[in-house]
């Protein structure tokens, strides 16, 4: 499915994650990482475009300063990085100019709303607008915010070509885990969302290829409600 990412962070073991990813892999836009690409370098990305993935996101959310940025997004064996928008426009160009897919991240869906007010002395949605905002400046590839702030960024004109990559889905009853600001796939999808990040409630279920099979149909009946 097109529109989903699937998330394999707390697969450890490389073996596991390859396997994974040869059931299930090449059903999704992307498959991202981030231990693994610790434990294993540029081999693992290898390994799992062999196994079927289309796309490897690395997810290392840089920030650092611009010339950093631009040297460690290119030198990474990836698709897709993820880079923190706070880190300003002139950091997202130089990522930019790696070649590689962008992903700027906005505020983490682990922060609750009183704790992003903790820290920028703002609300989220406001937060979130100004570091949008600052990644469209830059021409990322794509913003990551919670399911929560996705109506918001798809009803700003200036924000119009922007993908909203959306983790913190799950769908209805499922965990939210360590995540503070969630929200269900159908929600996301009919707010505006172009790609859900699902990691545990496939990689974690009893038997993951069902899981994601049914989530698949899901999102399709979804999407198609929403076209």
């Amino acid at each position: 499915m097109d529109k989903i990412i699937l998330a394999i962070d707390e697969v450890e073991n490389a073996d596991e994650a390859v396997d994974l990813v040869r059931q299930i892999g090449s059903e999704f836009y992307a498959v991202k990482i981030h231990s693994l690409y610790d434990k294993f370098g540029p081999e693992i990305v290898r390994a799992l475009k062999l196994a079927g993935a289309k796309k490897v996101w690395v997810d290392f959310k840089l920030l650092d300063i611009p010339n950093t940025a631009r040297l460690r997004t290119a030198f990474l064996d990836a698709d897709i990085v993820s880079v923190h928008a706070a880190g300003g426009v002139e950091m997202m160009k130089q990522a930019v100019l790696s070649g590689k897919e962008i992903f700027a991240i906005t505020v983490l869906t682990s922060l609750s709303p009183a704790e992003v007010k903790q820290i920028y002395n703002r609300e989220v949605d406001d937060v979130v607008l100004e570091l949008a905002k600052l990644a469209k400046e830059a021409k990322v590839a794509g913003i990551v915010c919670s399911p929560k702030e996705v109506k918001m960024l798809r009803s700003r004109e200036e924000l119009s070509g922007l993908k909203i990559v959306v983790p913190g889905v799950r769908s209805a009853g499922k965990e939210s885990n360590d995540q503070e600001r969630v929200g269900t796939p159908e929600q996301a999808l009919l707010d505006g969302a172009d790609y859900l990040v699902v990691g545990r409630q496939i990689t974690k279920a009893e038997n993951p290829k069902e899981e994601a099979k049914k989530l698949c149909e899901e999102i399709r009946k979804y999407a198609m409600l929403k076209t």
